[in-house]
């Protein structure tokens, strides 16, 4: 029924935003990627939905970009898993990095998401494995070799950028995207600032 949604960011929840678009507050349950997405826009934002009918109950989910809502999707077509159930894992684990553990088989992984146990997890593999972006996998550091200075500096990076005022989620983000570019902890926290000034 909705595309998407465009308009003020109202009020953020613990697991929902509120959207005014022409004086009609639209409830939008949405990740934690997403939220701390969202907060960085300055005037108007776009949240992609889908709208969930059941018999008691109408509700919107939306996510900040047609990737999430995209995978919103795919986890709601396994077996099991209900909307809630596919909120909590992509607020559990950001969208990239589940991509990657799901291509990877990391059921230990998966299942340290909300309301996943280990058939859950199972599950999800087996039917999501190949219908997945590859192209938008982030592996773990625990699956791909990594120089251990750089996760170092990125913990540093991030832990600065937190006691900045940003979240958890916004801060490893930021580091994320431009820490290939960057050659010490210094430069990675300047230009993680500017990509979150954006």
């Amino acid at each position: 029924m909705y595309e998407y949604i465009k308009g003020r960011l109202e009020f953020i929840g613990e697991d929902y935003v509120v959207i005014d678009n022409r004086d009609i507050g639209y409830k939008i349950y949405t990740s934690g990627e997403s939220i701390a997405h969202l907060k960085t826009e300055l005037e108007k934002v776009i949240v992609y939905t889908q709208l969930i009918v059941r018999d008691d109950d109408m509700s919107i989910f939306g996510f900040a970009t047609k990737e999430e809502l995209k995978m919103f999707q795919l986890l709601t077509t396994v077996t099991g898993i209900g909307p809630k159930v596919g909120l909590g894992i992509l607020s559990s684990i950001p969208m990239n990095q589940l991509i990657g553990i799901i291509i990877s088989e990391d059921i230990q992984g998966l299942t340290k998401a909300q309301g996943v146990g280990k058939k859950t997890a199972q599950r999800i593999i087996l039917e999501l494995k190949e219908k997945v972006d590859h192209k938008l996998a982030m592996f773990e550091p625990t699956l791909i070799p990594k120089v251990e200075t750089v996760d170092g500096d990125k913990e540093e990076a991030v832990s600065a950028l937190v006691a900045l005022g940003y979240t958890k989620v916004e801060a490893n983000k930021a580091v994320d995207y431009v820490k290939d570019s960057c050659k010490n902890v210094e430069e990675m926290i300047k230009k993680a600032l500017k990509f979150l000034s954006k």
